[in-house]
């Protein structure tokens, strides 16, 4: 495999100050917000976006944000621009530059209608070189300058059509070259693609743009859970090109102070798990998808190769890929804490490297940070547990060799008084062991608690689908375990009592399956007589009421096809366990707020009830909404708070007991904002942006 490294000069800051004059719009500030980042989604193929990403890209532009767009193939496919579904489409000529052409006219068109103008309104097309050398065609919305669509053009086969290739054997090293394939519409010469040249060519275009946000596909997907032998679950072009994206990333993380929060996004692998989109969000998902297809009833000039991507048909439902948005790495919601010292932090990964933000001194609104670790290769959302004495604990994923993506591990720091963070320890994964690193590199996101005895908890869905933990006995490490259980999914809580023993819940395809501790250093056991709604895809979170009661929120999810919940879809759950520890309601509360994505963070009382408490979650607009007591008859009382988030809201109480909302916004940074008094029912103040 080649070693890239990346070195840029004056080519690359000319092209840096074209790219900054032609999107140099400056957006109104929102009210008590902050100014939203450049968005960049690196995508494999033309419609990944809006199908895996959507709909936080139509949101980005419908709210003004600067959004850009990478697509790295050519996708080309059998060049038969027709219905998969026609039974005469086999007779149909071959033309791949005419259906890769179609496609990029359909995502223009798409991205014209995000945009909320007319999908045939003009977009100024050219080829660029960028400083690696590679040129490549760019589009930016004329209406709209800072929508800008790039298209690398790397062919599915080779230029004389002889042999079918990918992108992944390029990663891989197992093939040296692609070509590219131009669009009709912006000509180009064929030219060679190396592994190092797409690397520096993707470090460019991030370098120029500066996004504070990017988001690509799954650089490890789930494989396929109904077959016995290894059989991926993606396509492997969406693996490579999030593999690609990483390499990029982390070079440009060296040299950053502030890199980008970087998303990752799951593709097919979303037909496993419940859908978490309401009917609203897909169904304007939906239109984006009929409009890139060409099935949209829009007037379509003549054009010899056709408006969009006519191979998906006239019914954008008749793909289950429309209900679902799911992240990779699951957003945490317990990412704020308080230090051994009082003083309140926060973490993140930005770029491939932990951030860590606390306040300058207890229940103070000045902040210091970001600072970014000396180790590289984390992904996302990272754990974070805290005992009632002891360090902070931060449990991250992450890549050893970002060049190769052959080794993923779970590990840990802990974090003193001050923020500063130890060395970084490994604890190996569930599947370290095993001779196929295919099964260790598919480790699912971790959770942590720390237990009365100040040992640290590592909980983590393994290559079985089953919930795995490695946890500490009296300071030392005890070998990875499994709890066994159902098929799960990659969205583990788990909590500590006040009486310092152990709970972890995982969602499964129907329900949520929950272990409890029910003795000091004793077994994790399961608790059957927790039966729930299905979970949508997103995350779980757990927090202690009155009595020392568990309370689980979550989203309600629905199974394409059965149609079943699919109107409560995004709706907030909590299921409050019984006095009895062990038994529970066979019903949730509905908390209501419908049209959200991701976890809902709560902040435990130890006298009130589930609706009772101070929550926070990310809506369909990207903004955050808060709910404080008293709670409605009709549940929870949602009050949006102004400015757009990557990843969902945190909560934690200061040394003053006043509850602290933190965020990452769509321009990269931490913003906070506190209570006015230590009343659960008192207001938020302003933000404070870090």
């Amino acid at each position: 495999m080649e070693i890239c490294t990346s070195e840029r000069g004056d080519e690359l800051t000319s092209f840096t100050e074209r790219i900054r004059r032609m999107a140099g719009r400056t957006l109104e500030q929102p009210e008590e917000g902050w100014e939203p980042g450049t968005v960049m989604s690196i995508v494999a193929h033309p419609d990944d976006d809006l199908y895996f990403l959507n709909p936080g890209i139509s949101v980005a532009i419908g709210a003004g944000v600067p959004v850009v767009g990478v697509v790295l193939t050519s996708a080309e496919g059998d060049g038969r621009n027709v219905d998969t579904n026609d039974p005469g489409r086999n007779e149909t000529p071959v033309d791949h530059a005419g259906y890769a052409t179609a496609r990029q006219v359909g995502l223009r068109r798409a991205y014209a209608r995000m945009a909320g103008l007319p999908v045939a309104s003009p977009w100024k097309q050219e080829l660029v070189t960028l400083a690696s050398g590679l040129a490549v065609a760019r589009a930016h919305l004329e209406a709209r300058p800072e929508v800008v669509l790039y298209f690398f053009n790397a062919a599915h086969r080779e230029i004389d059509g002889k042999r079918r290739t990918s992108l992944l054997p390029l990663y891989d090293g197992t093939m040296d070259r692609l070509f590219t394939m131009a669009a009709l519409d912006t000509p180009a010469d064929p030219q060679l693609v190396t592994r190092c040249l797409l690397v520096a060519s993707l470090v460019d275009v991030i370098e120029a743009h500066r996004p504070a946000v990017i988001r690509t596909m799954d650089p490890d997907p789930e494989h396929d859970w109904g077959r016995e032998d290894f059989v991926v679950s993606d396509h492997a072009d969406h693996t490579a090109t999030a593999r690609f994206a990483i390499e990029a990333v982390s070079a440009v993380s060296r040299t950053s102070s502030a890199p980008p929060v970087v998303e990752y996004y799951r593709a097919y692998a979303n037909r496993y798990w419940p859908a978490n989109l309401s009917p609203r969000s897909h169904d304007e998902k939906a239109q984006y998808l009929a409009t890139y297809a060409g099935a949209d009833g829009e007037p379509k000039p003549e054009l010899p190769y056709g408006h969009g991507d006519y191979q998906l048909g006239t019914d954008p439902y008749r793909s289950s890929h429309m209900y679902s948005m799911a992240e990779r790495y699951v957003p945490r919601s317990t990412w704020l804490t308080r230090l051994p010292s009082g003083a309140l932090a926060a973490f993140a990964v930005l770029g491939d490297r932990l951030a860590v933000w606390h306040e300058s001194a207890p229940g103070s609104d000045r902040w210091q940070g970001p600072h970014l670790s000396a180790e590289s290769g984390f992904m996302p959302h990272p754990a974070v547990a805290a005992g009632r004495t002891g360090p902070v604990h931060v449990v991250a994923m992450r890549r050893t060799d970002v060049r190769t993506s052959a080794e993923v591990e779970l590990g840990h720091f802990t974090v003193d008084g001050t923020g500063r963070l130890s060395g970084w320890q490994s604890l190996a994964g569930p599947d370290t062991a095993h001779f196929d690193r295919r099964r260790q590199r598919e480790v699912g996101a971790p959770a942590a608690t720390v237990d009365g005895d100040g040992d640290l908890w590592v909980f983590a869905r393994g290559f079985s689908g089953r919930m795995a933990f490695r946890r500490q006995a009296g300071g030392e490490w005890q070998p990875w375990e499994s709890l066994g259980g159902i098929l799960l999914q990659d969205v583990a809580a788990a909590a500590t009592t006040e009486d310092g023993l152990v709970r972890v819940f995982a969602a499964g395809k129907h329900s949520v399956m929950h272990w409890r501790q029910q003795k000091h250093g004793g077994p994790l056991e399961p608790d059957d007589s927790l039966k729930t709604a299905p979970v949508a895809s997103g995350g779980l979170h757990v927090a202690f009421t009155a009595g020392d009661r568990a309370c689980l929120f979550f989203r309600r999810g629905f199974r394409p096809g059965d149609g079943v919940g699919k109107d409560e879809t995004g709706r907030v759950q909590a299921y409050r366990e019984h006095a009895v520890p062990g038994t529970w309601p066979g019903r949730s509360r509905d908390l209501g707020d419908t049209d959200g994505v991701g976890p809902v963070a709560v902040l435990g009382r130890s006298d009130a009830g589930a609706a009772d408490l101070v929550m926070a979650q990310r809506d369909g607009s990207w903004t955050v909404r808060v709910s404080v007591p008293p709670a409605s008859p009709d549940g929870a009382s949602w009050r949006p708070l102004p400015g757009m988030i990557s990843g969902g809201p945190a909560l934690a109480a200061d040394v003053t007991g006043r509850a602290v909302l933190a965020v990452i916004g769509l321009d990269g940074r931490l913003h906070v904002r506190r209570q006015s008094e230590a009343d659960p029912s008192s207001r938020f103040g302003p933000w404070t942006t870090v």
